[in-house]
Parts: C-alpha cells; structure tokens; sequence
C-alpha cells in the first residue's frame, strides 16, 4: 500500500477516520485517537469518541443482571429448578451481567484518576 499524497512512498499505517495509506514522513499523526491524516480526521474521530465518565456500561450490566434474576425468579416459580428456557436465559443473562459490571469495575481501578 502507498501513501495517499506520496504515491512513492510505501504507507506504514492506515487513518483511523477514513482509511487511507499514510507514510512516516508528514501524513502519519499518531495522537491520544490512533494514526489521522489531516485536522478533519482528528475532528471527525474527537466526535467520535466515547466519553469515559458515561455510566452506560454500568446500566446495561445491571439491567442484564436484574432481568436474569426476574428469569431465574419465574422459572423457579412456575417449573421448579428443571432445566427450562427461562432458567437458562436467566442464568446466561445474570452471569454475563456480572462480568459486564466486574470488568467495568477493574477497567475503572486501572485507569489513572485526572486531577484536571
């Protein structure tokens, strides 16, 4: 692969907005958001970027969690601990669930705090 502006030179990396061949010389900026070309790809991948303090994450892994217990609650209700869909469901959904919020739980203890 070549560079998109020096078609002589051979590309070292790809943009991370939009994919072009860039060369170490003047095209590769490797900023905080991976290889850009240009200020416009720099914008485009700033908009791009999660915030950090969202709580989604969070959320979805408690929802995943509580539904997998209201499953687990409705098949013990109604078919005992017998191997049912809503058992399983509910096992899956509790289970995954709470490795969503424990890897979110270690990803948060790893990164540095900003005093910003």
């Amino acid at each position: 692969m070549k560079c998109h502006r020096h078609r002589e030179q051979d590309a070292v990396g790809v943009c991370t907005a939009c994919g072009k061949g860039l060369c170490a010389d003047t095209c590769a900026h490797d900023g905080a958001l991976g290889l850009h070309c240009d200020a416009a790809c720099e914008r485009r991948l700033r908009q791009r970027e999660p915030r950090g303090d969202t709580p989604v994450g969070a959320v979805w892994s408690v929802l995943l969690a509580v539904l997998g217990g209201a499953l687990l609650f409705y098949g013990y209700r109604y078919s005992e601990w017998s191997m049912s869909v809503p058992n399983l469901l509910g096992m899956l959904f509790l289970w995954y669930g709470v490795v969503l919020l424990l890897q979110r739980v270690a990803a948060r203890a790893r990164t540095p705090a900003d005093n910003t």
